[in-house]
């Protein structure tokens, strides 16, 4: 499933003392099986196009399509049987998805989609047990425990897999691994980019981590004040653009950050490295070719 998301604009509370202009004229697209990150401040209306991106929203202005692997194309906020049936291809986890786990087990909460789509009992069951071994759980092990005694990363996983359940061709996340420790952060991330590659999905990730995004990120897109201000992949703005970056306020990761603080200090490192492993191999390289000028300098200076 494609996305092209075209002059979309969105007003919250026209005319009344708290109206808010949460939207101005978005154009950005989302390809089929991309990973696309989008970042920017509190209240820079990530979560309201996403929101647009799902259906959940009205626009007051402008169109967001679909455009199906058949090459049928659908405006996803009309009415009718059309749009409602591409709605139900997006999944969307909003922040602490653990809070909506309601059911008595685990597995019938991962139910609770798939019943929605008229499944028989059967195909139910089926369903919820795949998307729980694509979040790494056993649904032999905990399929019959209450999801309330879990962990947090594993009532985040059970939340996820009852999305996954319904089978959509693009899952949006929204800050899917806030108030998680580390540990559970580094796992739900890379759990998603399994079942990225695992089911062909398209993924949309809301996030504030700038490091997860240089980390998985295919595209990046950049919100500031209800507008995309840049779009690109992730060494394109974090390398190219860096510094508009930091003008409205946002960091880079921590990758180039430290490149840049070494270069300001005076050691020529190229800042175009994202991962961590990358900025060490870049840091060594630097380091030796200036030990390498050093001896030079020392060996002409013994010469003459």
């Amino acid at each position: 499933m494609q996305i092209k998301v075209e002059n979309l604009s969105k007003t919250f509370s026209p005319g009344m003392p708290y109206e808010t202009r949460a939207l101005s004229d978005i154009n950005c697209e989302i390809g089929s099986g991309e990973f696309v990150a989008i970042i920017g401040h509190t209240g820079s209306g990530k979560t309201t196009l996403v929101q647009h991106i799902a259906g959940l929203v009205q626009p007051d202005s402008g169109r967001v399509t679909a455009t199906l692997d058949d090459g049928t194309e659908t405006v996803i906020s009309e009415k009718g049987k059309a749009a409602f049936a591409v709605r139900r291809r997006v999944g969307i986890v909003f922040q602490y998805p653990e809070y909506q786990l309601f059911e008595e087990t685990v597995l019938k909460d991962v139910c609770f989609g798939p019943k929605n789509q008229g499944l028989d009992q059967e195909a139910q069951e089926a369903r919820a047990k795949e998307a729980l071994r694509l979040v790494g759980l056993d649904p032999d092990v905990v399929g019959e425990s209450s999801p309330f005694e879990l962990s947090g990363g594993q009532k985040r996983r059970v939340a996820i897999a009852g999305v996954l359940a319904v089978e959509p061709e693009l899952l949006i996340l929204d800050e899917p691994t806030a108030g998680l420790d580390p540990k559970g952060h580094d796992d739900i991330l890379d759990m998603i980019d399994r079942v990225k590659e695992d089911k062909s999905l398209s993924i949309v990730l809301v996030s504030h981590n700038m490091d997860d995004v240089a980390a998985y990120a295919d595209k990046v897109i950049v919100m500031n004040a209800g507008t995309v201000v840049m779009e690109g992949t992730p060494e394109y703005v974090y390398c190219e653009r860096g510094s508009e970056l930091k003008d409205i306020g946002l960091d880079l990761p921590a990758g180039p950050a430290f490149l840049e603080r070494l270069r300001e200090g005076g050691l020529d490192v190229d800042i175009r490295k994202l991962g961590f492993e990358e900025t060490a191999g870049e840091i060594v390289r630097a380091l030796k070719a200036k030990r390498g000028k050093k001896t030079e300098k020392n060996a002409e200076q013994q010469n003459s």
